[in-house]
């Protein structure tokens, strides 16, 4: 009531953890009421929250931590009164004693931390990327199970990095606003959420149509680690595909079903060598069984590679081709076996060629697409409805999914021809595309946006050669046919209003050049908005990871969720509140206009005390040297009272302040 009559703007409650329900207070000593406070709490929010924002009131709570049982991973840290107040909170803050301040021997307060642990969030339904075990989780599910997962992880210099995920946040209900990326990808977060652009980290909220955030260009890479021999990959490749695994018990054979004489004829070849004999089935099954004696290696191999007796929709490649030391053509031939068997090629409107991948296993088409960045061939995984789209036809018969249907597409000659190059083509497919290449390439294609650096990369790079002294007329012939007109200047060879990186590779080349290696390293693309979507509410969630405080959610570089969070460090004097003198001392060590020499404090040639109780003393008793250091602070951090000319202010106007 006291809400809803507007008449309060502050109402603090004191504590969570000592609110005690009626049946306790009423109950005997020993009764259990498990569960109890967290429901009322819960209640009470739903009623609250809604009254909160219409009287426009601010409600704190303050609570306790305490420890989970049974946590074997992660903080087992929580809060008293269930998961509620957590869920409906805009903002918490995690309060600690760090030390004990002293005079002498007697404590005279505490130097206190507080941070906030909630803040910008990723809304439910967020896919992520485990690169260690090669499968996409949604956040909601990492969060609610308390997944130990690994994500991709982007470092200041723009390479890409697995990193663990050590916190999980449910955060509860927000505004979040869509970003819709060319390519289909949307990410959905609160318009405070940092996303990385061409132009460094920007607010969700701040972003707009025709804005360009990075996207991975490529990641990982090889080794020379062969965890099954190339043909077998190429197999699993065949029957992840176009395979029928059977089922456990081992009596329906593991059917091959295509139409491709080479493809038979290799299968044929492989499962000869793993103890198993092929026999055509109709025109376009191919069974595979052992021969008498011998073990069926065939089902071994799909039983270690976790497909046998998976329908299509529940196949993914298995964990080992996500190793780091993977060897390229073990990749490469899996690649090949899902190429010849469910992929394809289409040709644009303008002539470019298009290289594509369909399965109803979502967790598979995100697989491909992470497997492929390896080679640096940039794709994206798209909805595909195959009743309005290229319909696959069969003996003239018109075939249609009832299942969600996924695409991984790779578009851009730049891109396609990198898989052209990392894949073997023997195939009828891959023979295919080998001779449409050259005719697609011919004239003026349209690459993919791998193809460009970062806007923000334009000024530094011509500036770099402008100081080095290299001509626009040198750059072009150092870079050669690939090369802008000279004369409409070095801007224009590099390739006009954004620097396209196959120029810039050619001249750092050519110069040996270390700063435009460096540039080069960076292993994003910026792709753009296409639509920014109106704001919805939606479950939101923060992941704290390890070291780089960055992650790639639906293939867009954000922020880390959680940390780096705000956080500040304080004295509380006992009998007094917050020290102004002390977060003076603090703050003019930080700024360098206090010297700390051991235990000294100085200031100017003049010492204020050793230790900080007598620096803090000697301020309380010296207010003028106090105000001093204040407004030297202030004048430093750009912060604090704006002085003026003009007269009806007195001179000052208020500070500005950033909410």
């Amino acid at each position: 009531m006291l809400i809803r009559s507007g008449a309060l703007d502050i109402v603090v409650i004191d504590s969570v953890a000592a609110l005690v329900p009626r049946a306790e207070l009423e109950g005997e000593m020993g009764d259990s009421h498990v569960g109890l406070q967290a429901r009322l709490m819960s209640q009470a929010l739903r009623k609250m929250t809604g009254a909160l924002n219409n009287s426009g009131t601010t409600a704190i709570f303050i609570n306790q931590l305490r420890d989970k049982i049974g946590v074997m991973f992660g903080s087992p840290e929580t809060t008293t009164g269930g998961k509620a107040l957590k869920f409906y909170a805009s903002v918490r803050m995690d309060v600690r004693r760090v030390e004990t301040l002293k005079d002498g021997t007697n404590a005279v307060g505490n130097r206190t931390r507080v941070k906030v642990v909630k803040n910008k969030c990723l809304a439910e339904g967020t896919r992520i990327f485990d690169p260690v075990t090669g499968t996409t989780h949604r956040i909601e599910d990492v969060v609610d199970g308390r997944k130990p997962i690994h994500v991709v992880a982007a470092a200041k210099d723009g390479t890409l990095h697995a990193r663990p995920v050590v916190s999980w946040f449910d955060q509860g209900t927000r505004d979040v606003i869509g970003l819709r990326i060319a390519g289909g990808a949307i990410v959905w977060a609160t318009p405070d959420h940092k996303v990385l652009t061409e132009y460094g980290w920007r607010a969700a909220g701040e972003l707009r149509k025709g804005d360009r955030v990075a996207q991975p260009r490529r990641f990982d890479g090889f080794g020379d680690s062969a965890p099954i021999p190339a043909d077998h990959a190429r197999l699993l490749g065949y029957l992840i595909g176009d395979g029928r695994d059977g089922w456990v018990g081992g009596k329906t054979p593991i059917n091959f079903i295509n139409v491709q004489r080479a493809l038979i004829d290799d299968v044929t070849r492989i499962a000869a060598t793993l103890g198993c004999a092929a026999h055509p089935q109709g025109r376009i099954s191919l069974a595979i069984a052992h021969r008498p004696g011998e073990r069926n290696g065939v089902a071994d191999l799909c039983q270690q590679a976790g497909i046998y007796g998976k329908l299509a929709w529940e196949k993914t490649i298995p964990n080992w081709f996500f190793e780091p030391d993977i060897a390229a053509d073990i990749v490469g031939n899996l690649l090949f076996g899902l190429f010849e068997s469910d992929g394809w090629v289409s040709r644009e409107q303008t002539g470019a060629l298009r290289v594509g991948y369909t399965t109803t296993s979502e967790q598979l088409a995100h697989q491909i697409h992470w497997l492929l960045l390896r080679f640096g061939v940039g794709s994206t995984v798209r909805d595909y409805d195959p009743t309005q789209k290229r319909p696959s036809i069969v003996n003239g018969r018109r075939i249609q999914s009832k299942r969600q249907v996924f695409e991984v597409r790779i578009s851009g000659m730049d891109n396609v021809t990198a898989f052209a190059e990392s894949v073997p083509m023997w195939g009828p497919r891959g023979a295919a595309l080998i001779q449409a290449i050259p005719e697609a390439t011919q004239g003026r294609r349209r690459g993919s946006q791998a193809t460009y650096l970062a806007a923000e990369m334009t000024d530094a790079v011509l500036n770099y050669l402008d100081e080095r002294g290299v001509t626009a007329q040198e750059a072009a012939a150092m870079i050669g046919v690939a090369s802008g007109d000279p004369r409409g200047g070095m801007k224009q060879v590099l390739g006009a209003s954004r620097l396209r990186r196959d120029r810039v590779q050619a001249l750092a080349d050519a110069l040996d050049d270390k700063f435009l290696h460096d540039m080069l390293a960076e292993e994003l693309r910026y792709s753009v908005i296409r639509e920014v979507l109106p704001t919805r509410r939606a479950r939101t969630f923060d992941l704290e990871v390890e070291e780089l405080h960055t992650l790639v959610a639906e293939g867009v570089v954000v922020h880390n969720c959680s940390p780096p969070f705000k956080q500040a460090e304080f004295d509380i004097l006992y009998g007094k509140g917050i020290s102004r003198e002390g977060s003076l001392i603090d703050m003019g060590v930080d700024q360098g206009l206090i010297r700390k020499s051991g235990a000294w404090f100085t200031y100017e040639g003049e010492q204020l005390g050793q230790g900080k109780e007598n620096a803090r003393n000697f301020l309380v008793e010296n207010a003028d040297v106090a105000d001093e250091i204040e407004k030297k602070i202030k004048e430093k951090l750009g912060i604090g009272a704006v002085v003026t000319d003009d007269p009806s202010n007195d001179g000052v106007l208020p500070a500005p302040v950033d909410f």
